[in-house]
């Protein structure tokens, strides 16, 4: 993984915990232990990394959503 994907997660782990009113600490864990972590957000680097900061955490969200991780 590239610091730049890193540095993404993170961006991505941080801002979708601020929008779900949870920490960092247990969006990781929901997104980690339900493999979205390694087969969403790393590989949406490319694809996503221009978009705008919100569109990107509403396309995090919706997918952990229709996979019923959060309410």
């Amino acid at each position: 993984m590239s610091e730049r994907q890193i540095e993404y997660s993170v961006f991505c782990i941080e801002n979708v915990a601020r929008q779900l009113g949870k920490t960092g600490s247990e969006v990781y864990q929901i997104l980690n232990s339900s493999g979205l972590l390694h087969s969403y957000v790393i590989p949406s680097y490319e694809a996503l990394h221009t978009q705008s900061k919100q569109y990107i955490v509403d396309e995090i969200i919706s997918v952990m959503r229709n996979r019923n991780l959060v309410a």
